[in-house]
């Protein structure tokens, strides 16, 4: 008789996760719960050269070859990130008030554990799957850009991370592009001969950039970080900013934007005698997923199958699938996690029954498509 992954479990496993600290390049905790989760399940767990975890989960009898399929999730959750002693209340886990929850990713994470060991337990026929836990997904996806998929030969996978509703599939994803700038002044004394200065902060100031949301909902501009300025009583020379843009536009709108953004910092520093310095660093690209793509049809099949009602969306939220996308024919299914990155953050664990379980059916139908 199968018995069927609970909510208990589910409380079980997101506990411990949640519990084990983690921030971006600091994800080793988490790591060594999951080689001994994964290891003492008997199978082979590798570290690679930027700190992913890799576990190789081989088929059953008779399913030994073929392409292995791949299930992601990160281990890294922003900052504070500490140990969180979690309260669960009528079926959703809340933090204590004190860091952030880290169900991104830990739900991602447990999916694919309960997934496994529903797999194991069950003595269930299954190809060949390839697990890929990633370290800096919050800081730009380097995990998942580091991964060398032709090492292991996978071409397909599913990434179980935050977006939206639980279960939900996530059809377009916008690149993720920051900016660094430095604005460069000239300094002086504020009560003495101002012709010769040029405050940074004032060119910051007469910037003539919009930030909110552009092109129709398609990019959205912001600026989250400001430093400027070395005293009260001194003209600031330099003042340095940590911007981003997220687009759904293809890549000439994607190079239009990143003119318009250097031209507008040029102009103003331009104006005061002053220069910028405008560095840019994409940390994923824009995708589409087809509608058509076999494993998505699998997945659907398998949500559906559940009782649940099969819903895409697309997103600005990042995702591993920003990196491995231009690769593989991955897609990102939403744990369901609210207020993620705040002290605010929550989860509904039932849902992550559903997904579980679907993730054990795809794992069985598929096939090496």
């Amino acid at each position: 008789m199968t018995t069927p992954i609970s909510v208990q479990q589910v409380t079980e496993i997101m506990e411990a996760l949640v519990k084990t600290p983690s921030t971006s390049n600091n994800e080793g905790q988490v790591r060594r719960f999951l080689e001994n989760y994964l290891g003492n399940m008997g199978y082979k767990t590798s570290i690679d050269q930027v700190g992913n975890l890799i576990v190789e989960v081989p088929g059953t009898l008779g399913r030994t070859r073929g392409k292995p399929l791949l299930y992601n999730a990160h281990m890294d959750r922003v900052p504070p990130g500490l140990s969180c002693i979690p309260v669960v209340k009528d079926g959703i886990m809340y933090g204590d008030g004190k860091t952030n929850l880290g169900s991104d990713d830990a739900a991602g994470i447990a999916i694919i554990l309960l997934a496994i060991h529903a797999l194991h337990e069950r003595k269930l026929s299954h190809g060949p799957l390839l697990l890929l836990f990633t370290v800096a997904e919050e800081i730009g996806v380097k995990g998942a850009q580091a991964f060398q998929q032709e090492q292991w030969g996978v071409t397909d996978g599913i990434i179980f991370d935050n977006a939206g509703e639980p279960g939900t599939v996530i059809m377009r994803g916008s690149a993720y592009i920051a900016f660094d700038v430095t604005l460069h002044g000239r300094t002086g004394h504020p009560a003495k001969e101002l012709s010769g200065t040029a405050s940074a902060i004032e060119m910051f100031r007469k910037l003539d950039l919009p930030l909110g949301i552009q092109d129709d909902g398609n990019t959205r501009l912001s600026i989250g970080l400001i430093e400027g300025g070395s005293a009260r009583n001194a003209i600031p020379d330099v003042l340095k900013l940590k911007g981003e843009m997220r687009t759904l536009l293809p890549i000439d709108g994607q190079e239009r934007w990143k003119q318009h953004i250097k031209e507008a910092f040029d102009t103003v520093a331009a104006e005061y005698g002053g220069s910028a310095e405008v560095v840019f660093d994409s940390h994923g690209s824009a995708y589409e997923v087809d509608e058509k793509d076999p494993l998505l049809q699998l997945y659907r099949r398998a949500w559906e199958l559940r009782g649940e009602v099969f819903q895409t969306m697309w997103t600005f939220v990042g995702s591993d699938a920003n990196a491995l996308r231009s690769r593989m024919r991955v897609f990102t299914v939403s744990t369901g996690a609210q207020n993620e990155h705040t002290l605010d953050e929550y989860i509904r664990l039932e849902p992550l029954v559903n997904i579980a379980e679907a993730a054990v059916t795809v794992a069985q139908e598929y096939n090496g498509i």
